[in-house]
């Protein structure tokens, strides 16, 4: 019965275009909606009085040096530690950010209240493109709104993409325009229409915000080759292309490893804070802490509690650490301890990453589950209809993941029609996490990998291949 309801609703809606000014009125409706919400949120629990100097995760100090001084040297932005260096943080965030602020002010507020305006406006242009490619499948416009809705208003994602102080508060969105470009330019070319001039634009735009992932975080190196040649992979280009594409990427990449050269004599092509951040995801303290306590006490606190009330004793860095006189000597050592760790613990290490695993895939609480190392301590910013809203939220994006996923695999072991959609889109989840199992995952990591593989999904369910993969339009 609900099967004839929605084929008479098919009919109809194609008959009268009645269906379609309500599907993009409902999608415009949820973009605007949404958008109220965040404005609300940011102006109710913003950070503020903050500067855009007061930044966490090292992006304050560099934010400052680049709007005073316009350069990236920053001094004492590790914990305990004075030396300077020019690549505690990707390049292109805390420059975005310092330009921005010459026009808009350098309050944390008025930072995110317009990144959340011009993320939103990209959104729903991309989206609307979509939207307009898929007019002859009305039932797939209603999931795309179901799937907007269902994202742009879920807990997590709100909660995650007000922020200004870390990268995934930007790729949360990024990967929505990102993927609903990438979705529709494919469908077209599926429906045998031919691509416009603005269609090859957006190849180019598609293949702009690949090269942009690594220079906002360089853990996405893998994930931003993967989104640069995904659409000259999944689309008929000339041969030109496919290879200009990576020119920018190849370019700032060169460019990056010479700015580091210039000023410490060594090309370096990271983010200097990726060995800290790879100690925190491979040493005996993780090892007993992980997913309960945030890794950040492992170096600013002296002793942390655990679930069972065990006191653990913790290093005191103010002491122990070395006398770096460079943030690559800083970067080497803890990469070198985490590295050691591993060799002298194979069967922790492994226990570990199979722990981190879990987290990703199915953990459907907040990770980490206390900011303190203290029982009792933790002051709840949240209700527990938020907590249980977020949880159910972020159970739901894992079941519709798992059913992606499983698609994928069907399509790839068949080596069907849909074989290379499939295949990049298990390429993107693998680039995505392997970093995240080298060091370690939070829910702010956890939630841009469920998003973007929702919108992903189309890719292996393409329009006009055979019967068997379409969906009941």
């Amino acid at each position: 019965m609900m099967a004839t309801r929605l084929s008479n609703l098919t009919a109809s809606c194609r008959h009268f275009g009645e269906c379609d000014r309500l599907m993009r009125g409902l999608l415009l409706g949820l973009l605007a909606f949404s958008l109220l919400l965040k404005l609300a949120l940011i102006l109710q629990t913003g950070p503020h009085g903050k500067s855009i100097f007061e930044m966490e995760y090292g992006f304050g100090g560099v934010i400052d040096n680049l709007y005073h001084r316009n350069s990236l040297e920053a001094c004492g932005i590790a914990y305990a530690l004075d030396f300077c260096g020019v690549a505690f943080r990707m390049p292109l965030l805390p420059f975005l950010y310092a330009k921005l602020a010459m026009l808009i002010g350098t309050s944390q507020i008025a930072l995110a209240i317009t990144k959340a305006i011009v993320f939103q406006v990209l959104m729903a242009a991309s989206l609307l493109y979509l939207f307009n490619i898929l007019a002859k499948f009305p039932i797939r416009r209603l999931v795309l709104v179901l799937v907007t809705g269902l994202t742009l208003l879920g807990p997590q994602y709100l909660k995650h993409s007000i922020s200004v102080q870390y990268e995934e508060s930007l790729l949360l969105d990024l990967f929505i325009v990102y993927f609903s470009l990438l979705v529709g330019v494919v469908i077209k070319q599926r429906l045998g229409q031919t691509l416009s001039a603005a269609d090859r634009a957006i190849v180019v735009v598609l293949a702009l915000i690949g090269c942009s992932l690594y220079f906002i975080k360089s853990s996405l190196i893998l994930f931003g080759l993967v989104a640069i040649a995904a659409p000259v992979w999944l689309l008929k280009t000339p041969a030109w292309l496919r290879i200009a594409v990576f020119l920018p990427f190849v370019i700032g990449f060169i460019g990056w490893g010479w700015f580091n050269a210039s000023y410490h004599g060594e090309v370096r092509l990271t983010s200097s804070y990726n060995g800290e951040n790879f100690y925190r995801g491979q040493n005996p303290y993780t090892y007993r802490m992980y997913p309960d306590i945030n890794l950040d006490r492992i170096i600013d606190s002296r002793e942390v509690q655990l679930n069972n009330g065990e006191i653990l004793k913790l290093p005191d860095w103010t002491v122990n650490f070395p006398k770096f006189t460079s943030e690559w000597q800083w970067h080497d050592y803890f990469q070198n301890l985490g590295k050691q760790w591993i060799r002298e613990n194979p069967g922790q290490a492994l226990e570990l990453t199979l722990r981190k695993l879990y987290v990703i895939f199915l953990e459907p609480g907040k990770v980490p589950f206390r900011q303190s190392g203290q029982l009792g301590a933790e002051t709840l910013d949240y209700s527990l209809a938020t907590f249980l809203a977020g949880k159910a939220w972020i159970v739901l994006m894992r079941f519709l993941f798992f059913v992606a996923l499983g698609m994928a695999i069907k399509h790839l072991w068949r080596r069907d029609e849909d074989w290379r959609p499939a295949l990049v889109f298990l390429l993107f989840i693998g680039a995505y996490i392997a970093p995240y199992v080298a060091g370690f995952a939070y829910q702010r990591h956890i939630t841009p990998l469920l998003v973007f593989a929702v919108y992903a999904w189309p890719l292996l369910s393409l329009p006009g291949v055979s019967a068997s993969t379409r969906m009941p339009d």
